[in-house]
């Protein structure tokens, strides 16, 4: 099987998502969405494309305390990874920090394929957007949905609003206009 380091970053992203909307196994998810997430982060460096939110946000500590707070931020990926060190050892981790590894992946993942994205890549995309909107500085036009939908998407079936959109999506009907459609649909 031949596969490339967009495809391979692709497929773990895709499988995060997958197992971050269906209640998955909350360390493979975050397994697969840093991997995912190094390996867009050097394909979109070596294009010059920019960096990943992660790496761009150690711009801002200083030079001397960058190493302590990598190691920080990827204590949990290694840890997964790695048993050279801490065999035997345990962890304690906040499994909420794998969904903005995932919206992490899924930008960096928009910029080297010029916009394009997987449906799986959409739907989280524009879920975390509306269920996260005080992020952002300028608004998009999936704002407009976000008064309505915020509280439906804290409180609603994920897994269900998920599947529901996966289907538009690849019936080639999904956009975010009709994501309220999936809201009202799922009372």
């Amino acid at each position: 099987m031949e596969v490339t380091k967009i495809k391979s970053a692709e497929d773990q992203l895709n499988t995060a998502i997958d197992l971050y909307f269906k209640g998955g196994d909350e360390v493979s998810i975050h397994t697969l969405a840093c991997a995912a997430n190094e390996i867009l982060d050097t394909l979109c460096k070596n294009q010059n494309l920019g960096r990943s939110a992660i790496h761009d946000g150690l711009n801002e500590i200083k030079a001397d305390q960058k190493k302590k707070v990598l190691d920080k931020m990827n204590e949990a990926k290694n840890f997964f990874k790695h048993a050279g060190r801490d065999f035997g050892e345990t962890i304690t981790w906040d499994p909420g920090l794998s969904e903005y590894v995932m919206w992490d992946a899924a930008s960096l993942y928009r910029k080297i394929t010029k916009g394009k994205m997987t449906c799986k890549i959409l739907i989280f995309s524009t879920i975390f957007r509306i269920r996260h909107a005080e992020l952002w500085s300028e608004k998009s036009a999936i704002d407009d949905l976000i008064p309505k939908t915020k509280i439906e998407l804290i409180d609603g079936d994920l897994e269900l609003i998920y599947k529901q959109a996966l289907k538009q999506c690849n019936d080639g009907k999904f956009g975010t206009a009709n994501l309220l459609d999936i809201l009202n649909n799922e009372k």
